[in-house]
């Protein structure tokens, strides 16, 4: 597929899907927008949900929403190596201190199902990486399976992204674009906060 004779900027729906993918699954951060969201949004418009806007190549999107959902990972674990506890964030100790209990028990007695399945569900994924930097998990092995598991989540959403936009596209665009302007407004609205607090 060709990405040219759009109007919207390629990179910066690159950019987007990028940052939220990242946002959404690094535990460094809290985002409204769920990862998956990220990704089914990037197989829509790999699928032409968004053409004649933009033209995106799926293979392309692909390799977006892996290499950001592997960043997270990898800041994730570099953060928990580094900083101990404290990088998973007081709140996550404080408020969720059984949820995370869980967690740790489960990565001590399942360390390959618990790095793969960590990206397929919210709290786990944001938390498994800084607890296997915390834990010394060799980051070779921690790689692995955590590339492996973030591999076929990629694919899953992306693919139905994609399904989605070729099987019922005119519903696929309406949502494509109403999460296009929501994004856009949610950083605008950021923006504008955080212009307001540095003042």
């Amino acid at each position: 597929m060709s990405h040219s004779g759009g109007f919207i900027p390629i990179v910066a729906v690159y950019l987007l899907v990028a940052l939220i993918v990242f946002a959404g699954r690094s535990g460094l951060h809290t985002m409204v927008i769920p990862a998956e969201a990220a990704a089914l949004f990037a197989g829509a418009a790999g699928g032409g949900a968004l053409a004649p806007a933009v033209d995106v190549p799926i293979p392309a999107m692909i390799a977006v929403v892996l290499l950001s959902g592997l960043a997270a990972s990898a800041a994730g674990y570099t953060a928990g190596h580094r900083l101990g506890p404290p990088a998973l964030g007081w709140r996550v100790l404080i408020v969720r201190r059984e949820r995370l209990l869980q967690a740790h028990r489960y990565l001590a007695h399942s360390v390959r199902s618990a790095l793969f399945l960590g990206p397929f569900t919210g709290f786990r994924r944001q938390v498994m990486p800084a607890l296997a930097g915390i834990t010394a998990l060799p980051y070779r092995r921690f790689l692995a399976w955590t590339g492996l598991g973030t591999a076929t989540w990629t694919l899953l959403f992306v693919g139905l992204g994609t399904l989605a936009s070729r099987h019922a596209q005119g519903i696929t665009r309406i949502t494509a674009g109403v999460f296009l302007l929501a994004v856009l407004s949610l950083v605008a609205a950021d923006f504008t906060v955080w212009r307001l607090r540095t003042r």
